[in-house]
C-alpha cells in the first residue's frame, strides 16, 4: 500500500501512515483526504519544475494550496512571507462588505426635493442624494427622469443639486492620466465613473465617446492597428467648469479595444451623475429652468422617487470578474459610512477592513499591510497563508454564493488559459501591476468526482527591474502546472 503524506496545517508536520495503520486511519479521515488516491507528489514535481524553469530567476513565489477546512495542505512555498498582491486584494474588499452588509442588501438612491409641484411645474430643486450605489448607471438616471415624468412633472423651475456629502470625494489617481483604471469613487457614482470610446475605424479614425453627454468634451489624433500587441494610446484630461476636456493620441490597436483599453474616467461623479440626471429629464420631456450645482438636501426635504438597482452581489460580481477599481474603492467607504460615520472616507472603510482581518480571520497585527482596497497601491502586503485562511473563511460564511462572483477559470476573456483539467472547476481573482512585475492569482479549485474544495494562492513579485509582467506572465504556468499535478494525483 502506498505511502500517503500530506501536511497537517495544524501542526505543521507530515503524517505518514502504512499498511494495516492506514487503513485504519482512512476510516477517520475527512472526506476530502479521500481525494487523491495517490500521493500529491506529483503536484509538488510539476510545480517545483515550473519554478526551476529561467521565468523565475529573479522572481519572488509564494504559494499555498490547502483543504477548504484548513486542516491539510497540499503545496507551499514561502507560505508566510508577505507579497504584493496587486487587484486580488479584491477578495477581501468585496467578501467583507458581503458579510458586513448581506448579499442581499439593495443600495437606495432618492431624487428629492424642497419644492412642491402645482400644474405639472416642480417649483423647487431637485435634489440627486448620493448614497454610495456602485451599481447606478445611466440607465437607471433615464427611467428615474420617465418616472418624474409619469407623476406629473413636466417642468422643473429649479436647479439639479447633487449632494455627495456622505462619503468624502475623491480624485483621479494619477492626473491628468484619464485611464478609467484610475477613476475616482464618490457617493454620486455612475457608470463607474468612466466613459466608453467608441471607435469609427474611417478612414478616417472617429472617437465618440457613450454615452455622448455635454460633461465630455473629446479631441483625438490616433491612426488604428490591426496588431495584438498593446498601442495604449495617450489619454489626459483637464477639468472645465461643467465637466472635463479629454485629448487622446497615439495608435489604437486590436489588443486596446479587446482588452477595453479604450474608457476615459470623469474627474468628477457628483458632476457627471447630474449632467445625465438632466440629460435624461430633458430626453423624458421635463424641462430644466435651472442649472447643476453641488449642494446638501435641506431638513424636510420629501421623496419624489427612489432608484433601487439591484443587489450588492451584483455589484461584487462586478467588482471580482472585471476587477473594476472603483467599485472596490467606493464598498470600502460605503464601509466606513455604513458601520463607523457619514461621511465614509477611505480610512474608515480601512480600519473596518484591518479590524475584520485581526478579529475574523485571525491575521496578525502588524503580519500584514492594507493601503487600499483595489490593489492598485504597491504598499499592500500579504502572504498566501493570510489569503488561504481568508478564502476558507469567506467559503464557510458565504458558500458558493462568494465563488460565484469570482473569474471561472478557462472560461472568461480574463482568464482564458490555463483551461482546467475535465472535472475540475477553478474560479479566481487576478492581480497585476505590470510594471512593477507583480502577478497574483487566488481562489478555489473544486472536484467534481470526488466532492473536494480546495483554495489557493500563488503570488508572484519580480525583484528589481524587468520588462512589462502583463496578467499571467507568472502565475500562468504555476497555475498550469499546479491543476495539472492535483489532476494526476487524484486520478
Amino acid at each position: 500500500m502506498p505511502i500517503v503524506s500530506i501536511v497537517d496545517a495544524r501542526e505543521g508536520k507530515k503524517v505518514r501512515r502504512t499498511g494495516a495503520v492506514l487503513a485504519v486511519l482512512l476510516t477517520f479521515l475527512p472526506f476530502h483526504l479521500l481525494t487523491f488516491q495517490r500521493p500529491p507528489g506529483r503536484l509538488r514535481a510539476a510545480v517545483d519544475h515550473c519554478l526551476a524553469g529561467p521565468l523565475y530567476r529573479g522572481v519572488d513565489v509564494g504559494i499555498r494550496i490547502e483543504s477548504i477546512d484548513g486542516k491539510y495542505v497540499l503545496y507551499q512555498r514561502n507560505p508566510e512571507t508577505l507579497y504584493i498582491p496587486a487587484s486580488a486584494v479584491k477578495v477581501f474588499t468585496s467578501a467583507v462588505s458581503l458579510v458586513s452588509f448581506g448579499s442581499g442588501y439593495r443600495f437606495e438612491t432618492p431624487l428629492k426635493t424642497n419644492g412642491r409641484v402645482r400644474n405639472f411645474v416642480l417649483e423647487g430643486n431637485l435634489y440627486l442624494e448620493g448614497r454610495g450605489d456602485p451599481a447606478l448607471t445611466g440607465a437607471d438616471l433615464k427611467e428615474a427622469a420617465k418616472q418624474l415624468k409619469r407623476s406629473g412633472i413636466d417642468t422643473i423651475h429649479g436647479d439639479v443639486v447633487y449632494d455627495v456629502s456622505f462619503l468624502e470625494k475623491g480624485s483621479p489617481r494619477y492626473p491628468p492620466n484619464a485611464r478609467h483604471y484610475y477613476a475616482p469613487a464618490g457617493a454620486v457614482t455612475v457608470n463607474s465613473n468612466w466613459l466608453d470610446l467608441e471607435l469609427e475605424e474611417g478612414p478616417p479614425p472617429r472617437l465618440r465617446t457613450v454615452p455622448q453627454t455635454g460633461y465630455a468634451r473629446l479631441d483625438y489624433n490616433i491612426r488604428v492597428s490591426p496588431s495584438g500587441r498593446p498601442g495604449r494610446p495617450e489619454m489626459t484630461y483637464r477639468e472645465m467648469s461643467r465637466g472635463d476636456y479629454y485629448r487622446v493620441k497615439g495608435t489604437v490597436t486590436a489588443w486596446d479595444r479587446k482588452y477595453e483599453y479604450l474608457r476615459i474616467l470623469v474627474s468628477r461623479p457628483g458632476l457627471f451623475g447630474a449632467t445625465l440626471l438632466k440629460e435624461a429629464l430633458s430626453e423624458a420631456g421635463i424641462d430644466v429652468n435651472g442649472g447643476i450645482v453641488e449642494g446638501k438636501v435641506p431638513p424636510g426635504a420629501r421623496v419624489l422617487y427612489t432608484i433601487k438597482t439591484p443587489g450588492l452581489l451584483d455589484a461584487v460580481g462586478e467588482l471580482n470578474r472585471e476587477s473594476n477599481n472603483v467599485t472596490a474603492e467606493l464598498l470600502n467607504k460605503d464601509l466606513g459610512a455604513y458601520f463607523d460615520s457619514v461621511p465614509g472616507t477611505r480610512e474608515k472603510g480601512l480600519a473596518i477592513m484591518r479590524r475584520f482581518m485581526k478579529e475574523k480571520l485571525g491575521f496578525p497585527k502588524d503580519g500584514f499591510i492594507l493601503a487600499d482596497a483595489s490593489g492598485l497601491s504597491p504598499e499592500n502586503r500579504f502572504s498566501a497563508l493570510q489569503f488561504t485562511r481568508a478564502l476558507n473563511y469567506f467559503y464557510g460564511e458565504l458558500g458558493t454564493t462568494f465563488v460565484d462572483t469570482l473569474v471561472p477559470q478557462g472560461y472568461h476573456r480574463h482568464a482564458v488559459d490555463p483551461v482546467p483539467p475535465r472535472g475540475m472547476r477553478v474560479f479566481i481573482k487576478s492581480g497585476t501591476l505590470s510594471a512593477t512585475g507583480v502577478n497574483a492569482v487566488v481562489g478555489y479549485i473544486f472536484l467534481d468526482k470526488t466532492g473536494g474544495v480546495f483554495s489557493f494562492a500563488i503570488l508572484c513579485n519580480r525583484r528589481g527591474r524587468g520588462g512589462l509582467a502583463y496578467s499571467g506572465t507568472y502565475t500562468n504556468p504555476v497555475l498550469r502546472a499546479v491543476l495539472t499535478g492535483i489532476s494526476l494525483d487524484s486520478m
